[in-house]
């Protein structure tokens, strides 16, 4: 339940992101104005941004996972559980 309350919080976090460049776009439509377009650019920079950092915490995570495992083998061999040669 709880991780469906967040998946939906992200999706309208998005959708209200969006919502906003489509807004900014109507209110200032002139050839020569270039703020809306400039800050658009600066609101997709910010939102790779906060993905990269998403993904970089990910990868970090996934790598703290396969440390506990390759330990837990290690473990595991030295108590004779299981095998030398069972690769996991």
């Amino acid at each position: 339940m709880n991780k469906e309350k967040e998946e939906k919080e992200k999706e309208n976090h998005h959708i209200r992101w969006a919502e906003e460049i489509s807004r900014r776009n109507a209110r200032y439509d002139e050839d020569s104005n270039w703020w809306p377009f400039v800050q658009n650019i600066e609101d997709v920079l910010e939102r790779m941004q906060h993905i990269t950092q998403r993904l970089d915490d990910m990868n970090n995570e996934i790598s703290s996972v396969d440390g506990k495992i390759k330990n837990l083998r290690k473990i595991l061999i030295k108590l004779e559980i299981i095998d030398d040669r069972f690769v996991f």
